[in-house]
């Protein structure tokens, strides 16, 4: 499992989630992305607009999310490294690997 029961509390507890794909000159693109829900090692997002989003996506699946809470009064932060396509009206993030933050 990619995603620990930590991580999940960690992108499950903050409000905006950063995501990250790589426009065409492979400069990054960062979007706040606001809540996702893990199941199992994947972030599922709403979509609303995210147009430049979906096409960095359909050029390159390669993706980053950023997510950090305060918990019991110490900050925690995750970055997931992954891949991710628009599904059915959804962004579907897969994980591959998590790297603490914080």
């Amino acid at each position: 499992m990619i995603i620990t029961e930590e991580v999940k509390r960690i992108v499950q507890g903050t409000a905006f989630l950063s995501l990250v794909t790589l426009n065409a000159d492979g400069s990054p693109h960062l979007i706040i992305a606001g809540k996702g829900e893990v199941l199992g090692d994947t972030v599922v997002f709403g979509i609303y607009k995210m147009e430049k989003t979906q096409a960095n996506l359909v050029r390159n699946k390669n993706a980053w999310v950023g997510a950090a809470v305060i918990a019991e009064g110490n900050p925690k932060g995750v970055r997931l490294i992954g891949t991710a396509e628009a599904q059915d009206g959804k962004l579907v993030f897969r994980a591959i690997k998590t790297e603490s933050l914080i």
